[in-house]
């Protein structure tokens, strides 16, 4: 019996088994980034709803000489009013704490608005919280009556990484401590699930360079990261 055959029969199974390997590697990144979409148009419309509500609010508070209420956007859906009212303590005194929920099936719109006892607390509380990261998301906080203009919750850029099998613990800003020293960071997130709160174990790096990008994607990709070994970073154009 030839022992030639059994080494090409061999060859062609690690082959067939490889390619199994590559395309599911293929379809899970698919599925990740088909999940990002969603959750950035969801975002989109989340914010779309809070600026509307801007509007009624403020018609109702035309006469009002002194603005104390404030806007929260981008929050939590798992963040009820007392929830709020506990991270706005240490900066100001809520007076009322309403988060605003969908009368169908009474969850949270992501958003909400607070009346704050004085300005200066409001001011306070704003230059606290405002662009902080709670449970996973980047709060926006402003006074109701100054709408700002419309930015991208999380900077990105061309040059962008997916990092995968994150540890649970790894945040955003870790993860972006992490990959800093291969060059100027633009924007680095941790994908969290929006009912829960819980890191969805990966998230992105986007970088101001292609040749910061590449430097980490090469010395970066297997190294161990609170626990556990980065899966890899692939590469990930996003088209403006």
């Amino acid at each position: 019996m030839s022992f030639f055959p059994q080494v090409a029969q061999c060859k062609w199974r690690v082959l067939k088994v490889s390619a199994a390997v590559a395309q599911q590697e293929a379809a899970a990144t698919a599925q990740v980034e088909e999940s990002l979409v969603e959750e950035e148009e969801k975002e989109g419309e989340v914010g779309a709803e809070g600026e509307a509500w801007y509007q009624a609010e403020n018609e109702a508070e035309a006469e009002s000489p002194v603005n104390t209420k404030l806007y929260f956007g981008n929050l939590p859906y798992n963040v009820d009013s007392a929830q709020l009212a506990g991270i706005i303590q240490d900066y100001g005194s809520p007076e009322l704490v309403e988060v605003l929920y969908n009368r169908e099936n009474e969850k949270s719109r992501g958003f909400a608005f607070v009346t704050i006892s004085t300005t200066e607390d409001c001011n306070a509380v704003i230059e606290n919280l405002d662009g902080s990261e709670y449970l996973g998301r980047s709060l926006r906080v402003n006074f109701s009556d100054k709408p700002r203009p419309r930015e991208p919750l999380y900077p990105e850029t061309e040059y962008k990484l997916f990092v995968g099998n994150l540890s649970w613990s790894v945040t955003s800003e870790s993860l972006s401590q992490a990959f800093q020293e291969y060059g100027n960071i633009v924007g680095a997130r941790v994908l969290y699930d929006g009912e829960t709160g819980r890191s969805q174990g990966y998230g992105f790096v986007s970088y101001s360079t292609k040749s910061a990008m590449e430097a980490a994607l090469q010395s970066l990709n297997g190294v161990e990261l609170e626990g556990r070994a980065m899966r890899r970073c692939m590469l990930r154009f996003h088209s403006k």
